[in-house]
């Protein structure tokens, strides 16, 4: 074989090695492409099932509250510092209230817990106490607990001469006095002429004086409504005289 057919036979050879690496590297671009990893599909994750718990029945409800209030009447028993457990009975309280909406009990519940709110801890809690009684109006305008209730309030308003309070509580039971001329008991006509008296309004403290004396004249209310008045004349002739 002659020297110039030998150089053409590597060239060729070299060439279609060439070829062979062109065309190797194409078809490895080519199944990259077609077999690129694909995106992992998200896990798809069921949406949680929310289960509604059942509503108790009434009586279910009635007898659960009982049992609360039988907890509570048996730590109070084994108690020997009753300022200890307050939280304790204020818990189970709430409980009745917010498990139980629908028992009896719920309102006895309210008053229970205005009374410790502001008879019992130390230092009074008088805006909760308060804030519970708004609720308890909202829920039961006419409930026959609401004059105890109010008696507590009026105990403590008038004890730590908060007048403004105090007449605040009691100006609607004396409107509704005015509309319809019944008065059940003097304790509210007494309280808020007792605030009047104290924030200067002797005029209306008078007349309301002189209602408490005329409806229930041998009451405690009556007796010290009395001498309110003749506090007031006193006061009257002081100025007169000044």
């Amino acid at each position: 074989m002659k020297i110039q057919d030998i150089f053409t036979a590597r060239c060729t050879l070299q060439a279609t090695r060439c070829t062979l690496l062109c065309l190797t590297a194409f078809l490895f671009l080519i199944h990259a492409c077609v077999t690129a990893p694909q995106k992992a599909e998200e896990k798809k994750i069921a949406p949680e099932i929310q289960i509604t718990p059942e509503k108790l029945s009434l009586e279910e409800q009635s007898k659960k509250a009982l049992d609360t209030f039988n907890k509570i009447l048996i730590l109070t028993e084994d108690a020997t510092d009753r300022q200890a457990i307050l939280p304790q009975m204020e818990a189970m309280y709430e409980e009745v209230i917010n498990n139980y909406p629908d028992a009896p009990l719920v309102e006895e519940s309210y008053w229970r817990l205005i009374s410790i709110n502001m008879e019992e801890f130390k230092p009074p809690r008088v805006d909760k106490a308060e804030r519970l009684y708004q609720d308890f109006l909202k829920k039961y305008p006419e409930s026959p607990l609401k004059i105890y209730m109010e008696h507590t309030f009026g105990r403590f308003y008038h004890t730590n001469k908060m007048w403004d309070k105090l007449l605040r509580l009691f100006t609607p039971q004396v409107k509704k006095f005015i509309k319809t001329g019944k008065l059940d008991s003097s304790y509210s006509l007494f309280m808020y002429s007792e605030a009047k008296f104290n924030l200067g309004d002797f005029v209306e403290a008078e007349k309301g004086y002189k209602i408490v004396i005329e409806f229930f004249p041998k009451t405690g209310e009556g007796e010290t409504a009395k001498k309110r008045l003749k506090e007031i004349q006193d006061l009257k002739k002081q100025a007169g005289g000044a």
